[in-house]
């Protein structure tokens, strides 16, 4: 098992109870918020992976992740993890 588990399980749960406290338009104004991180991260990894890969190359392979990631959605592939109880 993973030592940092219980602090990431505790962590998740107060994410939660928080989210529950917000009105939608804060949740969504929360989400977008993030977006510009997780792409910034997401472009991050990928020019690691590919360090000579141009602006347009990290774009594609960028959108070919999402598209992925969609597919395994749609094909019951992939299914988020459910909140520690």
């Amino acid at each position: 098992m993973n030592p940092h588990q219980p602090l990431m399980d505790q962590l998740y749960r107060e994410e939660i109870l928080r989210a529950r406290t917000q009105t939608p338009q804060q949740r969504v104004a929360g989400a977008f918020g993030i977006a510009p991180f997780a792409r910034a991260m997401m472009e991050a990894g990928i020019r690691s992976q590919h360090p000579d890969a141009d602006d347009a190359e990290v774009l594609r392979l960028g959108r070919e992740r999402i598209a992925k990631v969609r597919r395994m959605r749609e094909w019951k592939i992939y299914r988020p993890v459910e909140a520690p109880r």
